[in-house]
């Protein structure tokens, strides 16, 4: 019995080693986007040029897509509580990654139209709470196996993509998975 209860704590000690690697890699590449977005708008020299790009099409788009990556930290924030997962490397690469966000929201002063759309979408709810439950909704939703969270319908967010992917029997948040696969590696990690 003792030899069944060892195992079983290195096998969850591994788990959570495991677990706190695959957060760290994905807030590094968070704070990596952000880093980058953030010195090329810092190399804009004129607040009306930088005002001029953030409110053209692209710029909008890339503000918004920042806006999900964002999205994804904190989905990745709610992940590593609900793991237990909070070391201290952790919540310092977490901390980068708000430090280098707030640093793009001043670069979205420029833009005032496009930080207050930023700013809602940002706000919008996420559907998860419903207050007509049916029994069915009751079940335990399936966790991403990006950020480690509970997989429930996203807003519609501006790529389109708001229903949950399922990939080699796991399943992940469309932004979660986009974001691991264009920034993190090209092989998706699998659910738990």
């Amino acid at each position: 019995m003792l030899k069944k209860l060892v195992t079983w704590r290195h096998q969850q000690s591994r788990l959570m080693n495991s677990e706190a690697a695959h957060l760290m890699r994905c807030l590094q590449q968070i704070h990596k986007v952000f880093s980058n977005a953030n010195e090329i708008l810092a190399g804009i020299s004129h607040p009306s040029v930088c005002s001029e790009v953030l409110l053209s099409a692209p710029g909008t788009a890339y503000i918004l897509g920042l806006s999900e990556v964002y999205r994804v930290s904190k989905r990745l924030e709610e992940g590593m509580k609900a793991r237990r997962a909070e070391s201290e490397a952790l919540l310092h690469c977490l901390r980068k990654v708000d430090l280098a966000w707030n640093n793009l929201l001043s670069f979205l002063a420029f833009g005032h139209s496009v930080f207050q759309m930023l700013n809602v979408n940002l706000l919008e709810p996420s559907g998860e709470s419903d207050s007509h439950l049916s029994a069915s909704d009751l079940a335990p939703e399936p966790i991403c196996g990006v950020c480690l969270t509970e997989v429930k319908r996203e807003p519609q967010v501006s790529s389109g993509n708001s229903g949950p992917v399922m990939y080699q029997g796991s399943c992940y948040h469309a932004s979660c998975a986009n974001f691991w696969l264009n920034c993190v590696d090209a092989t998706l990690p699998g659910g738990t």
